[in-house]
């Protein structure tokens, strides 16, 4: 399908020698707890691209979704063309949305028990309170579940109380004890049980246990379905670079996506430790990540160690981007030296911290409208901006520029296209490492001066 174009346009043109040609690139996504089918993962990103190419005046061509045999792989191709410019992308999604199937297909009862010990160890072990030191909304957020348990205790507990009384009210004095017990506890828990179903699934209040559950087996070592999932992804990374052919390639992980995409990297690095000297240029993309959501666990050594052998390899370059309108992300907390950090700064060494302020991504009446959804907020960073701003994930995957310069100009492709969607000449371009100079406030990209503030 072929999205951005204007009407009665025939399609993509073909390729001009002057053109810019940003050769191939495969985006290699890697999503976090969710169950989302392929079809609307697809789906969703063919519209946003559409979206995308509205935005800087370019054309889209999305493929139809293929699987690949035999692997928890599904991809699709995606040809974009601006006034100046073509790029040729595969995007790769690496799928574990069954497992997270599984998990939300358990009993009830094992849901909340599991769920409540993980986060009674996060708890008891002072996780938790790492979290609010860290960044007070994640702090907050973690408390969600327990929020609404809590919520639907006291409803259950009312309802117990007053099916209790209720009884008490029919029956012959001295004969209501023991009935209106039973009766109320009864009603308390079928109303405990019922408002856990719904509005308990509508609120993720389901997936959010499960992955708390996932979360504390990960940490542990007893997720042998995952472990050999990411073994798998591994081996496709390495064998992608290898015979793909690809200039460019960008392992993105979202969310929990983030921290499953260190181990994905360790082991394809330990199957070819050349890997990133091959030709194709490795980087890794986190946004909505939640890495100290483990790395800030007593017993997340390993995970530690994970983030800090990929932070320190020469031949990959690793971006993170944090939003403040996020809750689920741990906003200027840098994910390897597990402290507070500023943006656009190399002094804590990868991951460099950029600022996706969704204030310029999306309208001011979007962003109040979605202000309590939360979820919503956590996937802005995967979705098509309504505003050309310094983070556009479209212009990641689908843009000529290579990711690691994109990264660097001072607000991203802002600086580096001109109003007609064409990319300026070097000369017309700004500096790009003199821009992105942290030591000069004034060099840092709008968005990072307006959050300083």
């Amino acid at each position: 399908m072929t999205v951005g174009d204007p009407p009665d346009s025939p399609g993509l043109a073909a390729p001009h020698p002057t053109d810019i040609d940003g050769g191939r690139r495969l985006v290699l996504f890697l999503p976090g707890h969710d169950p989302t089918d392929m079809d609307y993962h697809h789906g969703r990103f063919a519209n946003q691209a559409g979206r995308f190419a509205a935005l800087w005046s370019c054309r889209a061509e999305v493929s139809a979704l293929r699987h690949e045999p035999e692997l928890p792989v599904s991809l699709w191709s995606a040809r974009s063309e601006g006034p100046n410019w073509r790029q040729a992308t595969d995007f790769a999604l690496l799928r574990w949305d069954d497992i997270v199937v599984a998990l939300d297909q358990r009993l009830a009862v094992t849901r909340l028990w599991r769920g409540l010990a993980a986060l009674l160890e996060f708890a008891r072990n002072g996780t938790s309170r790492r979290y609010f030191k860290a960044t007070l909304r994640y702090g907050i957020f973690c408390l969600f579940p327990v929020g609404i348990l809590v919520l639907f205790l006291l409803a259950g507990l009312l309802a117990g109380l007053a099916a209790g009384l209720g009884i008490g009210f029919l029956l012959p004095p001295g004969q209501a004890g023991h009935p209106a017990l039973l009766v109320g506890l009864s009603v308390g828990l079928l109303v405990f049980l019922g408002l856990f179903h719904q509005p308990g699934r509508r609120w993720r209040l389901h997936q959010a246990l499960d992955d708390w559950d996932l979360a504390r087996d990960y940490l542990h070592g007893r997720s042998p379905v995952m472990d050999e999932r990411l073994a798998r992804f591994a081996d496709y990374l390495v064998e992608r670079v290898r015979n793909g052919g690809y200039d460019e390639v960008i392992l993105v992980g979202h969310s929990l996506g983030a921290t499953l995409a260190l181990r994905v990297l360790v082991l394809a690095f330990a199957r070819d430790p050349e890997l990133g000297r091959r030709g194709t240029r490795l980087n890794l993309l986190t946004c909505g990540a939640t890495i100290p959501k483990f790395s800030l666990h007593p017993g997340a050594a390993a995970v530690r160690a994970e983030a800090e052998q990929i932070a320190q390899r020469p031949d990959l370059f690793w971006t993170e981007y944090q939003a403040r309108h996020d809750a689920i992300n741990f906003y200027k907390y840098h994910p390897v030296k597990l402290c507070r950090a500023e943006f656009d700064t190399a002094e804590y060494g990868q991951p460099i911290l950029k600022n996706a302020n969704l204030k310029q991504m999306i309208s001011r009446e979007k962003l109040r409208a979605l202000r309590w959804h939360i979820m919503r907020l956590h996937y802005q960073s995967l979705l098509a901006n309504e505003m050309k701003a310094p983070y556009d994930f479209f212009m990641i995957a689908l843009g000529p520029v290579p990711f690691a310069g994109l990264c660097a100009s001072r607000n991203g492709p802002i600086s580096l296209f001109a109003d007609d969607g064409s990319v300026l000449p070097p000369g017309r371009a700004p500096d790009i490492e003199t821009a992105s100079d942290p030591r000069n406030p004034a060099s840092l990209p709008q968005d990072a001066q307006e959050d300083a503030s």
